[in-house]
């Protein structure tokens, strides 16, 4: 299956501290979205498999007037483990400007009585009220059991899901749930609204951090607004947002490729035969590729292959099985090196990637029939990368390609 999302780079401008109604997106709906602060150096320096550190920050775009919000953070807790956050950000989207010290005798922003300063007594309650530096509130690690466990691909039988094993995504959120949800979950806003200039917030700025430890592949970000208010006056309740039409975008680490697995008929050249190649797209450098073919042994029969340009035989070892009686052919290509930890002597572009043909394979027509149908199964496609930073093959995550499985023949 394939998820396309696109790599989100967010800039943004703090406005939060303005007071100027020219700052305000009306006509804009509220976005809710994480920038991933690190990306140019990790796509830079680390390959797909990588341990790395993720640095993330959750960013408001066009909010109305608010002075507090909930929210939570997912994360795959089978690829990612919670380092820290921190929301004392300056700017933040909850910094405040405070009230004006006039007349400032010692120029340095803080009412000093004792000096002889003065304040502008914008709300009206009697005393000097600073800028708000940081919002105030709590963020911490929970956890959800929804007791909605997918079925997993036990490939060494250790009874528990390992990275790369291949997984029935359920839910399409691009992780193995094993019934648990990992998620930061925050509440943050403008301390005493009451006393505090202006009261609340609005526009686009960050609002947290977060950092993370795991595993450098395709994961998915989901975010959730579970509540916001806006401060109206000392003597009312503040007041709920409709949060529900706010566009809030998960987000996706990590997905360079596209990779797309199919077969492909060929021109035949003899009615009585009939060709299809193996054919792959946007895929990342390869160590290894294991397929099998299947078709119906009362209309086919295996005749030969024929390696095309994908893989170099230089570099890739080709292991082809075929069981005519049942009509299966299994296929392997292994690059020389994938097993090898000796990086410094490894040729980094001997290994395959991209788009391209990878090989041929020619059966018999026994049948006066004009049309079967020849499949390439997913759950008998495997893949793998290599590491260049520790001399080591990964195994690929097979829930983010596209494997068109069916091709529908003609002789």
């Amino acid at each position: 299956m394939r998820y396309t999302f696109p790599l989100l780079v967010l800039m943004f401008i703090i406005t939060t501290s303005c007071d100027d109604d020219s700052f305000r997106w009306d006509s804009d709906p509220p976005e809710v979205r994480i920038n991933w602060l690190n990306q140019s150096e990790i796509e830079s320096e680390y390959a797909i498999g990588d341990s790395i550190q993720l640095e993330l920050a959750l960013e408001f775009s066009n909010m109305p007037y608010m002075y507090s919000v909930d929210f939570r953070v997912q994360f795959d807790h089978t690829l990612f483990s919670a380092d820290s956050f921190d929301y004392n950000i300056f700017p933040s989207f909850f910094t405040t400007i405070g009230e004006m010290v006039d007349p400032d005798v010692n120029l340095n922003g803080i009412y000093e009585e004792e000096d002889g300063d003065g304040y502008i007594d914008a709300n009206g309650n009697g005393q000097w009220d600073p800028q708000t530096l940081y919002p105030i509130g709590i963020v911490r690690l929970d956890t959800t059991l929804t007791g909605n466990t997918e079925v997993f691909d036990d490939a060494n039988g250790n009874g528990q899901y390992d990275f790369g094993e291949n997984f029935q995504d359920d839910n399409g959120n691009l992780a193995w749930d094993d019934g648990m949800q990992v998620y930061f979950d925050g509440a943050l806003g403008i301390p005493s609204p009451q006393n505090t200039i202006p009261s609340n917030a609005y526009g686009t700025g960050q609002v947290c951090k977060f950092y993370l430890s795991g595993i450098y592949t395709a994961t998915i970000f989901p975010i959730d607004i579970v509540e916001a208010f806006v401060y109206e006056d000392a003597d009312l309740d503040p007041v709920e947002l409709l949060v529900n039409s706010w566009d809030v975008y998960p987000y996706i680490v990590g997905n360079p490729h596209d990779p797309v697995l199919r077969l492909q008929q060929e021109n035949q050249s003899d009615e009585n035969l009939v060709t299809v190649s193996l054919q792959i797209g946007d895929a990342p450098k390869l160590s290894r590729l294991q397929n099998t073919i299947t078709y119906d042994p009362n209309v086919l029969s295996y005749s030969q292959y024929e390696i095309l340009d994908y893989f170099d035989q230089l570099n890739y070892q080709v292991n082809l099985l075929s069981n005519d009686n049942q009509g299966e052919i299994s296929l392997e290509f292994i690059h020389n090196d994938a097993n090898s930890d000796e990086v410094s002597t490894i040729d980094v572009d001997s290994f395959s990637e991209g788009s391209g043909a990878i090989v041929e394979v020619t059966f018999l027509v026994s049948t006066t029939d004009s049309i079967s149908t020849i499949l390439l199964p997913d759950n008998n496609v495997s893949a793998e990368s290599y590491n260049f930073s520790i001399g080591q093959s990964y195994p690929l995550d097979m829930n983010y390609w596209t494997i068109e499985e069916s091709l529908i023949i003609n002789f």
